[in-house]
């Protein structure tokens, strides 16, 4: 997912973005953690990153599914991505004219990292006859099944 957004409108949009994929892995019944990044972990874009991870019990710990940035105007100095605000200013003579361009400010956040998912969904409602219990919110999407099994020979 990504915004381009005014400056002011980041931090609301951050917060979307990071809702929308709480939701989603909540409606997965997915067990995961959100972790608000320390600076040092940060690559050079981000000015905030917020990591989700899941459990993975092939792993025996939690791993990273999905991340949501705010990377401020970090990328819209390197692509030019300018706006010009609507509202008219007041000129040294006393005229009105138009606001300076001023860098719009860019988020992006993974959503859903389908390998990463996948093997989540996997590892989490796998059965001890090694069938694997559909999330209630996918079971439209697999033809109403509830469940994965081998077939029978």
């Amino acid at each position: 997912m990504f915004v381009i957004c005014k400056p002011e409108d980041s931090e609301r949009f951050h917060e979307e973005l990071i809702s929308i994929e709480e939701e989603l892995f909540s409606s997965l019944g997915l067990h995961f953690k959100i972790l608000d990044m320390p600076t040092e972990d940060l690559g050079a874009p981000a000015y905030r990153k917020y990591d989700f991870e899941a459990w993975m019990p092939g792993l025996d710990r939690y791993g990273e599914i999905s991340s949501a940035s705010n990377c401020t105007d970090y990328q819209s100095r390197r692509l030019s991505i300018r706006y010009r605000p609507t509202d008219d200013i007041i000129l040294p003579t006393g005229k009105k004219g138009k606001a300076p361009l001023q860098f719009a400010h860019t988020l992006n956040a993974t959503a859903v990292a389908v390998p990463r998912m996948i093997v989540s969904i996997l590892e989490n409602f796998q059965q001890s006859d090694g069938s694997i219990l559909i999330p209630k919110v996918l079971q439209p999407y697999m033809s109403g099944r509830e469940l994965i099994c081998r077939k029978s020979n």
